[in-house]
């Protein structure tokens, strides 16, 4: 039944809802035991592109832990709920750089936030930076993200032991850092055991251990409780070195943390990135010469990274630099609000491994580095080779395929074999010439503009789920339907959205599934906060439901009465209650 229809003309203005929510862990638990034993896949990743490969070849010590794969997801929308972390263990990622904490959190970052917030159609652009979760979610999140983790390794053969990192992410001045809610949340992640929420995951997994297959109850008490040992350090633009070093000191000294600090791209200095855009056809992007000039300078980094990997030999930890921040641009595309925004992806490449050939070659290898920026499947070989890791990444998981390039990464370096004692100069210095003319980097420009055309349901006749792909919080869910015309329905989690505008950037409808989609609602309150069409439990068997036509009604489904007089929206949450009841 239905068919392409284009969808009337629709005003998005003031629908943003700031709803995202954490999943309770028994919840997500539940979920990911049904979904997996009845469908086959976990969060919409289908059994067979779970990363099953336990090559330890191309493995490390990093900072005395077991890292199987140095790779995974940058602090970013990939690491701000605890299933988006799951879903890229299961692709293979094995570092996971969590998002930044900072003491503005909450409903009030949330506000700060203009919607959309990402633009990753071609180059890598966002104007978002640290969770828009309070810090108390944000550490739950995390700890329970370290044992999900942990659990499914064990339960579906990924692993029999922990072979991952999670790495914290602190910001953005001294004052914010040693307050009472920033340093509760370092100590809790250090060793979480003593913690509500540790507790709650620890019990929950007790109470519900029959209904796992290979975890036992003896491996609940190999369940480790430090989350981490190592933070990345974020700055502001434009923080001075004294600052910069009394963070990292504090960090390494008083905390007893592992410390990298995030370096700004601005290091490689204007000319030289002005220049790399240009050969490489990004003379649209528009820089200032005041933000290089305000930022860090390379001769005052070196002079304060040198201190302080002093000041980590004499405590017994590591001090590294994680290579690069996002690079501020102007706003010129009218496509996210304000003045400025920040880029990633392609362009960020070769300006990153520039600045790390710089670091290199002052410290003649002698340096740790970690390194985002543009890592793709045509240069993750070549970074690594130079001894750079772990290496993490953020705008090629917002492409098509999403969680899934993460397979593809470790795919390309299954018959690797890398050292990460020291870095090797002379092969970063030629990646870095290398990488300034690389084809792979040219500006292919934004393709042309799709009008919109999306509808509720029935938005494409074969496969297409671009939407279920890219969304980094696993919102939008396949739902397998016969009484339609396409092979599938997308049904889009009001609760999991943050509204960053990712699949509408891919929508080949040129819609806004986060709009336009069918949508679960966990409570009233959301469905009456909102516009989207679709249906909240209100009681047992009663629903309310908003239809297409913006009409809102109650329904008592009826599963054995036949489908003839029903609207499209009770025919979808019928079969969604009686094939996917565990989503409810």
């Amino acid at each position: 039944m239905g068919g392409l229809t284009a969808l009337p003309q629709i005003s998005y203005e003031g629908r943003m809802s700031e709803t995202m929510k954490p999943i309770s862990f028994e919840k997500i638990i539940n979920m990911c035991l049904e979904d997996y034993h009845t469908k086959g896949k976990i969060f919409e990743i289908d059994e067979k592109n779970f990363y099953k490969n336990k090559n330890d070849k191309i493995g490390m010590n990093f900072n005395n832990q077991f890292l199987r794969f140095p790779i995974g997801p940058a602090a970013g929308p990939h690491t701000q709920l605890s299933q988006n972390i799951l879903t890229a263990y299961l692709t293979g990622a094995r570092f996971f750089e969590v998002k930044t904490v900072q003491v503005v959190d909450g409903k009030q970052m949330q506000q700060m936030i203009s919607k959309p917030c990402i633009d990753v159609k071609n180059v890598g652009y966002n104007v978002e930076w640290s969770t828009e979760l309070t810090v108390e979610e944000a550490k739950n999140e995390y700890i329970k993200a370290s044992i999900l983790c942990q659990v499914f390794g064990i339960e579906l053969g990924l692993s029999d032991v922990k072979d991952f990192v999670i790495n914290i992410s602190v910001g953005y001045d001294l004052e914010g850092i040693k307050s009472k809610k920033i340093t509760n949340f370092i100590d809790d992640l250090k060793d979480a055991r003593n913690t509500k929420i540790f507790k709650e995951c620890i019990d929950v997994l007790k109470k519900n251990i029959n209904k796992f297959k290979v975890f036992k109850l003896e491996d609940i008490d190999k369940i480790s409780p430090n989350i981490t040992n190592t933070v990345t350090l974020s700055t502001m633009h434009g923080s001075k070195p004294e600052e910069i070093y009394s963070i990292a000191s504090y960090l390494m000294v008083d905390k007893k943390l592992n410390t990298f600090i995030k370096c700004n791209p601005t290091l490689l200095g204007y000319d030289n990135v002005r220049k790399i855009f240009d050969d490489l056809g990004y003379d649209d992007i528009e820089i200032r010469r005041e933000d290089f000039e305000k930022d860090l300078q390379f001769d005052d980094a070196v002079d304060m990274i040198s201190k302080l990997i002093d000041l980590g030999k004499k405590n017994g930890l590591t001090f590294g630099i994680k290579l690069t921040n996002t690079l501020p641009v102007v706003n010129s595309r009218n496509k996210l609000s304000g003045e400025a925004m920040y880029l990633s992806g392609k362009p960020l490449y070769p300006i990153t491994i520039g600045v790390a050939k710089m670091f290199a070659e002052k410290f003649d290898g002698n340096i740790c580095i970690s390194l985002s920026g543009g890592i793709d499947i045509n240069n993750i070989v070549e970074v690594l080779k130079t001894g750079i890791a772990p290496i993490t990444f953020s705008t090629i998981l917002l492409k098509p395929r999403g969680f899934l390039n993460i397979k593809s990464l470790l795919d390309k370096l299954s018959k690797e074999s890398f050292s990460f004692d020291r870095l090797n100069v002379e092969t970063l210095k030629e990646l870095a010439q290398f990488s300034k003319a690389d084809d792979n980097y040219k500006n292919k420009g934004d393709g042309r503009k799709i009008e919109d055309t999306l509808v509720t349901f029935d938005c494409f006749k074969a496969n297409c789920g671009l939407c279920v792909d890219v969304c980094p919080n696993r919102a939008n869910v396949r739902i397998y339907d016969e009484h339609f015309d396409a092979p599938y329905q997308i049904l889009h989690f009001y609760s999991r959205c943050n509204e960053c505008g990712n699949c509408h950037t891919f929508c080949t409808r040129g819609g806004y599934p986060y709009f336009a989609k069918a949508t679960l609602y966990s409570e009233l309150e959301e469905f009456k906060n909102s516009k989207n069409p679709g249906f909240v439990k209100l009681e047992e068997n009663k629903f309310k439901i908003r239809d297409e036509d913006g009409n809102v009604y109650k329904y008592e489904p009826d599963l054995d009465r036949p489908d003839e007089g029903k609207k499209k929206m009770e025919i979808f949450l019928e079969t969604v209650i009686r094939d996917y009841s565990y989503l409810i």
